[in-house]
C-alpha cells in the first residue's frame, strides 16, 4: 500500500523553504514523526517529497523499520524483518556493492531474493517475509513493492546504515567539511571537481566508480573506497589526537555555487533519536583533520554527490572486511 501523508508533506516542504530562506539554522532535523504505527508488511513511499538527489537507507533493528532519505528528505518508511538469533544482520555503515533484480540463493536451495541489493557478504536488502520480528538469515527483508521502488532509486555506492537504535538525521552546509578550511586553494580545487557531477549510474548492476571516504582515528589514516575496494590510503594529521573523534557519517548531497558551500546529510549513528544531530559537534570533528595535498587531490578527483564520508575512532583492519566488502564502522550499543 502507498500512503500519502499530505500534512507531513506540507510540513516538510515548509521547513525546506525556511532553510532555503535562511530563517532556520544550517542543521535541519526531520520533524515528521516516525511511522511507528505501521504494522508488519506495511510501508509508506512518498518520492514527491524529493524527486532528485542522493539516497541513503537507514535501518533500525530495534524498531524493525527502515527509513529512506533522498537529498536529505525522508521519502519512505517500511517495516522490515532482519536476521534472527544466530544469523543477526551485521550493524555498521556499508555501501551497496552489487544489485540483482532477481537473485537465487545457492546457499538456501535457490531461494528467490527479488530486488537484491548486497551491502556485506551475503547480506542484502530484498523482498521477503515480514512476520513482525527478526526471521531472516541475515538479510533485511522488505515488502515487495517497497523493495522494487527502492531498487529503482539506489545505485552501487548508496550508503546503507544498519544500527541497533534509531539514528539522527539532519542537513549540514559547510564550505569544506571534507578538509580543514586552512587551505582555501585546496577547497576551491575540490569545488571545481564536485560541481556539475552527477550520481553514479548502474549498468547491469555494476557501479561506475562510486567513491566513499573513511577516516580512522585509531589508525590516523584516511581511506578512499572505490566500488567497495581501497583505492587510496594516506596518513593524516589529527589535532588533539588523544581526544576521540567520535562516530560520524556524512553523505554529500551536492555543491551550491551561489553560497559556495557543500550540502551534506549528517547522520547521528545509533543516537536513539532522529533529531539528535548538532552542527557544532559535527563540524568540530572535521576541522581537526589535516589531509596531505596529494591525497586531497585524489579525493577531489573522485568525490561525487552521494559519496559517504565517515569518521570513527575504530581501526580499519582486515577483520572489518571480507573481500571487497568494507565495514566502515560498527554500531556500538549505547550504555
Amino acid at each position: 500500500m502507498i500512503t500519502h501523508l499530505s500534512r507531513r508533506s506540507f510540513l516538510a516542504a515548509t521547513a525546506a523553504a525556511a532553510v532555503m530562506a535562511g530563517t532556520v539554522p544550517a542543521v535541519f532535523a526531520q520533524n515528521a514523526k516516525p511511522d511507528t504505527s505501521l504494522k508488519p508488511g506495511e510501508w509508506v513511499w512518498y518520492p514527491e517529497r524529493s524527486l532528485y538527489g542522493p539516497v541513503a537507507v537507514i535501518v533500525s533493528l530495534s524498531d524493525q523499520l527502515a527509513f529512506v532519505y533522498r537529498n536529505g528528505v525522508r521519502i519512505g518508511t517500511t517495516t522490515i524483518s532482519s536476521g534472527r538469533k544466530g544469523f543477526e544482520t551485521p550493524t555498521g555503515v556499508f555501501t551497496i556493492l552489487r544489485k540483482e533484480k532477481m537473485h537465487l540463493s545457492k546457499k538456501y536451495n535457490n531461494a528467490p531474493m527479488p530486488d537484491s541489493e548486497f551491502f556485506f557478504g551475503g547480506a542484502a536488502l530484498h523482498a521477503g517475509g515480514l512476520p513482525g520480528y527478526p526471521s531472516s538469515h541475515g538479510c533485511v527483508h522488505l515488502p515487495s513493492p517497497f523493495a522494487a521502488a527502492l531498487f529503482a532509486v539506489t545505485h552501487n555506492g548508496t550508503p546503507v546504515i544498519v544500527t541497533n537504535e534509531r539514528s539522527g538525521v539532519g542537513s549540514l552546509s559547510h564550505t569544506g567539511l571534507v578538509m580543514s578550511q586552512s587551505d582555501l586553494k585546496q577547497i576551491e580545487r575540490l569545488t571545481g571537481h564536485v560541481a556539475g557531477k552527477t550520481l553514479p549510474v548502474d549498468t547491469k548492476g555494476k557501479g561506475q566508480g562510486s567513491f566513499s571516504l573513511l577516516v580512522s582515528g585509531a589508525d590516523q589514516q584516511v581511506y578512499g573506497l572505490k566500488d567497495g575496494k581501497i583505492a587510496l590510503q594516506s596518513a593524516i594529521g589529527i589535532a588533539q589526537p588523544n581526544r576521540p573523534l567520535g562516530d560520524h557519517v556524512y553523505i554529500l548531497q551536492g555543491f551550491d555555487p551561489g553560497r559556495k558551500e557543500f550540502d551534506w546529510l549528517a547522520v547521528g549513528m545509533g543516537s536513539g533519536n532522529e533529531n539528535d544531530v548538532t552542527q557544532q559537534q559535527e563540524l568540530a570533528a572535521t576541522t581537526r583533520l589535516t589531509i596531505p595535498p596529494d591525497a586531497y587531490a585524489k579525493i577531489a578527483k573522485n568525490l561525487h554527490p552521494g559519496s559517504a564520508f565517515m569518521l570513527t575512532d575504530l581501526p580499519a583492519h582486515p577483520d572489518t572486511r571480507t573481500g571487497a566488502d568494507f565495514v566502515i564502522m560498527r554500531d556500538r550499543k549505547r550504555t
